[in-house]
């Protein structure tokens, strides 16, 4: 489950179309939809992902998913919580917690607690991925069920 809180700066009723877009996000990845994951992010985004070395795009993000969808894992999920959301005119940012949860083939379960933060941009076609950072928690693990 998702919780989402809005910000003391931001009423929800304000950043509602943002945590819209935020939850599309979320669920085109859940249910593996690619093609709608990656057209919420901006081509240019500037990407940290918790587990390389080094800032990506889009592009590099792609490749970098592909490595997870090519067989070395039986399944995989990114479960955000304690969502909160601000947003200021066309610029806008989600910030979290998320599990990283898998199951590589060869191995057993892996979990990855981490922070996160995305900044948005809304354009003519909506909001937008623009940068995402996530960094891993160490030690902390909350909500490690697989289910």
């Amino acid at each position: 489950m998702i919780v989402y809180h809005a910000t003391m700066i931001t009423a929800a009723s304000a950043t509602a179309d943002l945590q819209s877009a935020f939850e599309a996000l979320v669920a085109a990845l859940g249910r593996g939809d690619l093609d709608g994951f990656y057209n919420l992010i901006l081509p240019d985004a500037f990407i940290v992902d918790e587990d390389l070395p080094f800032r990506v795009d889009l592009d590099g993000f792609r490749d970098h998913i592909a490595f997870h969808t090519s067989g070395v894992w039986d399944g995989f999920a990114w479960k955000p919580y304690d969502v909160r959301f601000s947003r200021s005119g066309d610029a806008g940012v989600s910030a979290g917690f998320a599990m990283f949860r898998g199951k590589p083939r060869d191995s057993g379960f892996r979990l990855r607690p981490m922070l996160f933060t995305q900044g948005w941009v809304r354009g003519a076609g909506g909001w937008r991925v623009a940068n995402w950072q996530q960094s891993p928690i160490v030690g902390h693990a909350t909500n490690q069920s697989p289910s």
